[in-house]
């Protein structure tokens, strides 16, 4: 009965620490897309390609155009309103708003699905927005 207490508990810390691991790489998300370098709107030859980063296989296209389901569940919990070229993405009584140009494209980065739900943001530090112009170079990022 002591050994599988204590096998209980060396689980049990082991499970502790890969959930902290794991909820401390999601908080990193808004630092990290900060310290990407950014060019200015029209430059398409310098910069970071947004392509190449590690966070473009959890970004969702949110403008402009058509939301996809997959983008829209991104969003969950925040609001977007589009008028014209400017994009205003709020959260909890925070905005921000960006010019999406012709060419732009604004996407969210959403590294964990699993503390939304419909029309709820659980942790808003495993998102990020980041603006990428025609040439795919990184533009703009910013956190709600």
């Amino acid at each position: 009965m002591q050994k599988i207490l204590i096998y209980g508990i060396i689980v049990l810390i082991v499970l502790v620490g890969l959930i902290a691991v794991f909820f401390r790489g999601q908080q990193m998300v808004g630092s990290r897309l900060a310290s990407l370098s950014t060019v200015p709107q029209g430059a398409n030859t310098t910069g970071t390609l947004f392509s190449q980063e590690p966070y473009y296989g959890y970004s969702y296209l949110i403008a402009p155009g058509n939301i996809s389901a997959q983008s829209k569940a991104a969003l969950d919990g925040y609001t977007m309103n589009v008028s014209g070229e400017n994009v205003t993405i709020s959260y909890s009584g925070r905005s921000v708003t960006t010019d999406v140009v012709s060419g732009d494209k604004l996407y969210i980065v959403e590294t964990s699905f699993g503390d939304d739900g419909p029309g709820y943001e659980g942790s808003p530090a495993d998102d990020g927005f980041v603006l990428v112009n025609q040439g795919g170079y990184v533009v703009n990022t910013f956190v709600v």
